[in-house]
């Protein structure tokens, strides 16, 4: 796969007469438009044959627009990223059917959920940190402008038990890793 991203790079920088850095920027990009994308079609097929799609589909469009604002939980391999992302949205699936919330406890979940990424976002990944402060800003405020959509859907759908607590039980998943360092 990366022999393959490196000759769509080389091809695409030649094309455009990019200099070294910006191949390298291409084939990063294109790098993780790939891996991101397979990871994203394998679980959405390993779920809809397990018979859950709709919680996949939707865990997976939350997770997409909120995590790469708030930071939070990574692996160091694809493998091990794919493997976190089967067992974050298995966990997702079973809270969201399994755990039944009454409205005011939604709405409760939400504020504790709001109130967090509102102390902590963005979380700066050490591997590909931002330093610009008006990067940070832009990113904690992207980060909180789309959970409170996805908290105004989760609470307004909330007769849609299936996509409001799907939507609920993401950002709450999704929160709680924003918290996942230790100290060594």
């Amino acid at each position: 796969m990366r022999k393959f991203t490196k000759l769509i790079s080389e091809n695409i920088s030649k094309a455009n007469q990019y200099t070294k850095d910006q191949e390298e920027q291409v084939e990063y990009a294109l790098r993780v438009l790939i891996f991101e994308t397979l990871k994203i079609i394998g679980s959405i097929i390993i779920f809809s044959l397990i018979g859950y799609p709709i919680q996949a589909i939707v865990a997976i469009i939350t997770m997409c627009a909120i995590k790469p604002y708030i930071g939070g939980y990574h692996e160091d391999t694809q493998l091990k990223c794919f493997i976190a992302m089967l067992i974050i949205l298995a966990s997702i699936t079973y809270l969201s059917l399994y755990v039944s919330l009454p409205f005011m406890s939604k709405v409760i979940l939400s504020i504790v959920v709001f109130f967090a990424i509102w102390h902590q976002a963005p979380i700066i990944n050490p591997a590909m940190p931002l330093t610009k402060k008006e990067l940070i800003n832009r990113n904690r405020i992207l980060g909180l402008s789309l959970t409170t959509i996805f908290i105004f859907i989760a609470l307004t759908f909330s007769g849609y038990v299936v996509i409001s607590n799907t939507i609920l039980w993401t950002l709450i998943i999704s929160t709680i890793l924003m918290f996942n360092k230790r100290s060594r």
